[in-house]
């Protein structure tokens, strides 16, 4: 099943909250090898955090390098618990 989470329009406007999706994402496609969202989405987050990088405050900020971002990737990321469990959350709402 291709998943396809809808992202608030809230959210768009956050990098903070981009940064929680570009996580959470990476570790569906990497780590459990589901994806949750259309890789334009994914695009499109990856474009919000490089153009406003600098106004990110997020707490999970350090473990995201500007090589990641260049690369359009999240593959080699030590993933936090809390990103690890919203995934999961993410991917049994949307297989219900």
């Amino acid at each position: 099943m291709k998943n396809n989470i809808n992202v608030s329009e809230l959210d768009w406007d956050n990098p903070n909250a981009m940064l929680s999706w570009f996580l959470i994402a990476s570790y569906a496609y990497y780590v459990i090898g589901d994806r949750i969202m259309e890789d334009s989405q994914f695009d499109r987050i990856v474009k919000i955090l490089k153009d406003s990088w600098d106004s990110v405050d997020h707490p999970h900020k350090h473990l995201v390098t500007q090589s990641h971002l260049d690369a359009g990737t999240g593959y080699n990321i030590t993933f936090p618990t809390i990103v690890k469990h919203n995934a999961y959350l993410i991917l049994k709402k949307e297989k219900k």
